[in-house]
């Protein structure tokens, strides 16, 4: 089953083209890692897909349902209020900077959304919350508050947040660029742990190992565009395209 598909996405900000005719799909239980240099475009595709942009033109589909598609003029039209919120919650998305609640204790930022947002009874909220924690190593911290937490421990919280909700694909930016190498060891256990449950994943990494390791797919951006995109073997140890080995051989040389 496709779980996401995306056909001919472009978005500027004023005239700078950011997305230029983007088209790829994810099965569901696949890993797609989003790879490239700065300001490529990888995190405002992903803002995209999970309604935080609005495209200008281009079609989006999750599990089956369109989110977005361009009208005869050209312009991208979204499905209607009460579809997106239906779609959103087929979405979990985890942030660089974990963006979790300062003032709510862990827990509390586990449950907050499923009760709230998904109508869950608080109990259950937190009997899956607990369940969460412990698969992140965390079921210690349940009344801990974000500040008393490290940077790895954070981005357990937040991906226990993305979780809760039951998502059907998960979006990563990013998820261990602020965090030193010992705290990125601890938040990657975790996403391998996810690919091995067959979790739809759709992460934008710098952290080729992973890639290598646990990606089904690659995909290369650069300005804007789809280089290349492949099994991570072809992607990144035998690319095709020039671009592509350029910036590979990049990164050997840090």
């Amino acid at each position: 089953m496709v779980m996401l598909e995306v056909k001919g996405l472009c978005k500027s900000f004023d005239s700078n083209r950011v997305l230029n005719d983007i088209s790829f799909k994810v099965d569901k239980g696949e890993v797609v890692a989003i790879i490239g240099p700065s300001g490529s475009g990888k995190s405002t595709l992903l803002r995209c897909l999970t309604l935080l942009e609005k495209v200008d033109q281009g079609t989006i589909i999750v599990a089956g349902d369109v989110m977005v598609q361009t009208n005869k003029e050209g312009h991208a039209v979204y499905a209607p209020e009460s579809s997106l919120k239906k779609i959103r919650l087929r979405m979990g998305m985890v942030f660089q900077d974990f963006n979790l609640f300062p003032h709510f204790s862990v827990l509390r930022n586990i449950t907050e959304a499923p009760v709230r947002v998904a109508r869950i009874s608080q109990d259950q909220a937190e009997e899956r919350a607990m369940e969460l924690l412990r698969k992140m190593g965390l079921e210690d911290k349940r009344d801990a508050y974000p500040y008393q937490l490290s940077g790895g421990q954070s981005q357990r919280v937040a991906i226990a947040r993305a979780l809760a909700m039951n998502p059907d694909i998960l979006f990563f930016d990013e998820p261990t660029s602020a965090l030193d190498p010992e705290l990125t060891g601890e938040v990657l256990r975790v996403m391998r742990a996810l690919a091995a449950e067959r979790m739809t994943m759709v992460v934008v990494t710098h952290e080729m190992g992973f890639a290598r390791e646990v990606a089904d797919r690659v995909i290369f951006m650069d300005k804007g565009q789809i280089v290349e995109e492949g099994r991570p073997e072809v992607v990144l140890c035998n690319p095709s395209s020039e671009r592509t080995r350029a910036f590979i051989k990049g990164l050997s040389e840090h």
